[in-house]
């Protein structure tokens, strides 16, 4: 049973600045999950708080709790967490930047027995052709998207259950993009993943899940599935920049309606 359940989740950093306010949400066995929202609405602080992570960044839960695999986790360091099957991509890409491709693929998948390394790593090379013909330069003269691949390989060197990605289409091309999305839902069919995918553009993000969460300010203001997403006047308006009929005038009238606020 691969999944994730936040429960009234609150998150405080340096012990004054509440970034999540009673958050919840699910994640079920094998299903692909989007976490939409704006700039400093709160995912990257639910990231860090499902990955065990929060301490390094000088933050902490209040209240609420975390399931993994029915198992409580929120009071686990990230250590702990990945051994529960849960596997995060965090946003900016953090590879090791003077290794070449190969050794940062070793290092990621340090703890497994040779043989399945290699055949995992030869997996990567098959999937991602371009870091094969890159495996010997280093992480940080990769592109943007040639380090999303190569995190994503290193994310499957760690045989992951559950996989949580943060803004992976940051700063990429709508090619790069759309390549990315093709890859998370083919490794999350193939191997039967949870995927959580927490993302500023929904179009990509519509593109490979079943579920949306929507969050504003620290809280989730919309849940649904991604055609009730996709049909829900204020999701299209804030989060796909879809158009209000009426022109400016009547537009703004509208944000002044936004449910949420």
């Amino acid at each position: 049973m691969a999944e994730i359940q936040v429960e009234n989740l609150k998150v405080v950093y340096r012990g004054v600045i509440l970034a999540l306010q009673g958050v919840s949400l699910r994640a079920g066995a094998g299903e692909a999950v989007a976490l939409l929202g704006p700039n400093g609405a709160g995912k990257s602080t639910l990231v860090r708080s499902l990955a065990g992570l929060l301490p390094q960044y000088d933050g902490r839960i209040l209240d609420g709790r975390i399931l993994v695999n029915g198992q409580e986790s929120h009071h686990l360091p990230a250590l702990k967490v990945a051994s529960l099957g849960l596997t995060a991509i965090l946003e900016g890409r953090p590879i090791f930047r003077y290794l070449t491709v190969v050794e940062n693929l070793r290092a990621a998948g340090h703890k497994l027995p040779p043989e399945r390394q290699k055949a995992i790593t030869e997996e990567i090379f098959a999937r991602f052709p371009r870091l094969y013909e890159r495996r010997f330069e280093q992480g940080g003269y990769l592109s943007g998207g040639e380090q999303q691949m190569l995190l994503l390989g290193m994310a499957l060197l760690t045989e992951p259950k559950i996989l949580v990605v943060d803004e992976p289409s940051l700063g990429l091309s709508p090619k790069l993009t759309e390549e990315v999305m093709r890859v998370l839902d083919e490794l999350r069919r193939e191997k039967g993943l949870t995927l959580l995918l927490v993302e500023q553009n929904a179009k990509a993000a519509f593109s490979i899940v079943e579920r949306v969460y929507v969050m504003e300010q620290g809280r989730i203001v919309f849940e649904g599935t991604s055609q009730e997403a996709q049909a829900d006047a204020d999701v299209m308006e804030f989060y796909l920049g879809g158009a209000v009929a009426g022109g400016f005038a009547e537009a703004k009238r509208y944000r002044r309606r936004k449910r949420w606020v």
